[in-house]
């Protein structure tokens, strides 16, 4: 059994064997489209946030299976021999992400992060999945992985639930509640929001009031973690729409692959007052493993700048 499969198998134990508190039924559905979400309630005085998780809102069925050997197949995981370096890699990737979430002078929507690039092709999804698998294994942390790429689907695919209603049915004219479009795992804390029915105004739908809504309230939970794959930056617009409404980024850079002008380009495109980060991937490349290796991790808005090795390796995805 893989390091992974045992972290994943572990957490399934520690859920089954916890307090009640998470089979609670969900919260009342969240109102329909064009009306305002109502106000968060807070909890009494004797009940510590820190201690209790709201319920996620989420469907029974489907419940999706964390197939490592698929998605390996898939090119999104990493070999087996190469788990135990990945995993450190994360670790010290979320890290950051984690310490903006916390403190006093947290940022608003600071769990809600975007993962993007400029083009396609260096590795945005595998760093998505990796990274969500990741901060699962955080305690008393819920993870939602949304897939908001909605021309390329890929994390839709990947977990195979192209038919199934999603963010562009919640945000959309439908007004489908989260409840009815986020789905289960079989890993306690990692929830999937696919991307949903396919429409000719997703931008128009991303960019509405009805979504900044739901992302706000799903993210009402401190400790709640909003991780959306967006489609590449210099490629569509809805992938600054979403980066707009997130509360981080993270810009997932190839190796000497990608044009500095095209990355400056890209995050120019960001607003200024938002913290963005960068992941370098596929740095010394090894050609026959079809794999390569993370360079460095930056936190700033100077591409280049801030960043710390980080030796490993990693798959690239979409």
């Amino acid at each position: 059994m893989s390091i992974i499969e045992r972290a994943l198998q572990r957490l399934k134990q520690e859920a089954a064997a916890a307090p009640a508190e998470r089979a609670k039924p969900p919260e009342p559905p969240y109102p329909p489209a064009g009306h305002p979400a109502e106000p968060r309630v807070d909890r009494p005085p004797q009940v510590k946030s820190a201690d209790v998780i709201r319920p996620m809102p989420c469907r029974s069925e489907p419940v999706v299976r964390i197939d490592l050997p698929t998605l390996r197949a898939a090119g999104v995981m990493p070999p087996e021999n190469e788990e135990r370096r990945l995993a450190e890699e994360y670790r010290a990737i979320k890290r950051p992400l984690l310490k903006t979430m916390t403190g006093d002078d947290v940022l608003p929507l600071s769990n809600v992060v975007v993962v993007t690039s400029a083009v396609p092709g260096e590795g945005k999804t595998f760093t998505a999945i990796n990274l969500a698998l990741s901060l699962a294994l955080e305690r008393n942390r819920e993870v939602v992985l949304v897939d908001g790429d909605v021309a390329k689907r890929h994390i839709t695919h990947l977990f195979r639930l192209n038919d199934e209603p999603g963010l562009l049915d919640a945000a959309g004219t439908a007004g489908r509640h989260l409840e009815d479009v986020i789905v289960r795992t079989d890993l306690p804390s990692l929830y999937v929001l696919p991307a949903g029915s396919e429409s000719v105004e997703a931008t128009e739908i991303l960019r509405s009031e009805r979504l900044s809504a739901l992302l706000a309230s799903l993210a009402s939970e401190p400790r709640r973690i909003v991780l959306i794959d967006s489609s590449p930056l210099l490629l569509t617009s809805e992938s600054g729409v979403l980066a707009a409404l997130a509360g981080q980024v993270i810009v997932v850079v190839k190796a000497s692959g990608t044009p500095q002008e095209a990355v400056v380009r890209a995050v120019e495109s960001i607003r200024e007052d938002k913290p963005v980060s960068f992941v370098l991937n596929q740095a010394d490349l090894v050609p026959e493993r079809g794999y390569g290796y993370y360079g460095e991790y930056g936190y700033g808005r100077s591409y280049g700048s801030n960043t710390t090795e980080s030796p490993g390796g990693m798959a690239s995805g979409s």
